[in-house]
Parts: structure tokens; sequence; C-alpha cells
């Protein structure tokens, strides 16, 4: 090739390297071009998942898939108020709830277990349990699973059996190593601040919940829409103070704590 051409080329080549390279540099990237994740959120009752329902809503809002799995039936959370007594009605009243609660945060699917309420420490329940919770997750392979710590959220023995079943589901089986398991709370330390409202959180220290996912205004009202459809547990004003104790707990965020302390997967609850 005689010297003219040759340098010709190689400056063709140069011009199209750079037109390469300014193209990707220009080329703005989608603002969601993350995967869908498939996440599970796994509580003993219908009205537990308000702990973490802005995020619920944000995932479901950014196209993620989610989950809710409650464990009891609700059969025995007789309030005085709702006239309706323990047993079969009560439960069918509760699924009710549970189902308005899910569809107003965007819940793929719900699954409820139908366990005893406040009966979940016998070993037929537990049994029952666990079976059913690995039968989720097999079926499911969620890249992350939401529960209660040890603490159990308010202290409910059933929210703490639901946290333990669940942990010692993700941590006995290798195939579930890849799972990203959180516990919910909220830090005591804005607790101690917080306006009174009951039921109250136990809460982590701040510094454990190293996983704060913020959310928008519209993911907090989607936590109030879901949170007005457990009518037979709350009057309206016992469900206002609880809307603002946890608006000031939650400081624009909801708050996790990575079991084993690390998280695999961070890129779903980027901002």
């Amino acid at each position: 090739m005689p010297l003219f051409e040759a340098a010709l080329y190689g400056m063709r080549i140069t011009i199209r390297a750079f037109v390469a390279v300014a193209l990707a540099t220009a080329i703005p990237h989608p603002a969601h071009a993350q995967a869908t994740r498939r996440v599970v959120a796994v509580f003993a009752h219908a009205d537990d998942e308000r702990v973490i329902a802005p995020l619920l809503a944000k995932l479901a809002r950014e196209g993620h898939e989610t989950h809710l799995v409650i464990a009891t039936d609700g059969a025995k959370g007789i309030r005085d108020f709702a006239r309706i007594p323990a047993g079969a009605e009560l439960a069918a009243a509760r699924a009710k709830e549970a189902s308005c609660a899910a569809n107003r945060l965007g819940v793929r699917q719900l699954h409820l277990l139908g366990l005893p309420d406040g009966g979940l420490a016998s070993f037929d329940a537990l049994g029952k349990l666990r079976s059913a919770l690995v039968a989720i997750v097999d079926s499911l392979n969620p890249a992350v699973i939401i529960t209660f710590g040890p603490e159990g959220g308010t202290g409910h023995p059933d929210h703490r059996l639901v946290g333990d079943v669940m942990t010692e589901i993700v941590q006995r089986d290798a195939r579930h190593a890849n799972i990203d398991l959180l516990y919910a709370s909220l830090p005591t330390e804005r607790l101690r601040t917080a306006p009174p409202a009951k039921p109250g959180v136990a809460g982590m220290a701040e510094a454990l919940l190293t996983v704060r996912v913020p959310f928008e205004e519209r993911d907090l009202a989607a936590q109030r829409e879901e949170y007005a459809c457990h009518r037979t547990q709350y009057t309206p004003t016992e469900m206002e103070a609880v809307n603002r104790y946890l608006a000031h707990a939650f400081n624009g965020m909801v708050w996790l704590r990575p079991w084993n302390g690390t998280l695999r997967d961070p890129e779903i609850f980027r901002p």
C-alpha cells in the first residue's frame, strides 16, 4: 500500500474510533435501566407491612415484582369497636383488609398462609409455617426477602417467630446464598422523639440499619392508604396517630438491616 494511502486509511480508523466513543458518551442511559427484581415481604399479621409500606409502593412503581406473605389468619385480633367476634368471621374480614392493602401498594401477589393467630409457637404451627415459607422461596426464587428481625417489630411473639423461621430457611440452604435477607425496623433514636401511637415499634439502633431507602411523598401516601384498609383493627383517630408516628420515624426513608451485615445486590435500593 503506498505511503499516502496507508496514512489515509489510518486516519479513517482513528476518526471512526473517535466518533464511536463520542456517540457512546453522548447517548444517555435510561433512567431505570436496572433489571426487574422479585421481592418477598414476610410478616405475621395483616397490617405488619406498614413498617415497609412506602418501600413496597416504590418498588412496584419502579416495575419490580413484589409479593406479600401474611402468616396468620388474624382471627384473634378482636377490637370492641369493630363488633366482630374472634373466629372465622374476623379471619375473613382480615383477609379482605390484607387484599385491600396489597392492592394499594401495587403488590403482585398476596400469599395468605392462614395459620393460627397467636399460635405459631406450637410444633404443628411452626412446621406448617416453615413448609409454607420453603415452598414460597423455592417457587419464587426472590432476590430480596424482607421480614422482622430479632426484636419482632412490636415484640409480638408471632413476629419474632416468622422472622426466626425465615432466617433459618435462608441460612440453612446453600441454594439461597444469593438472597438478600433484610430485617425491617425503625431507628430507636427517632422513635424516642416520635409522637405517641399504639402499636409502637421496638426499633433497632440506627447504626445497624445500614440500608436506608429514600421514598417519595406519593409512596408515603400509599402507606396511609393501605393502612386505612385495616378498619377492624384501628379507629380513624388511631390510624392518624400511627401515620404521624411512622412519618416521623421514617424521616423520608425505609430502614433495613442486612441479616448478615452485607448486601449482595444494592442496585435495587439505589435512589
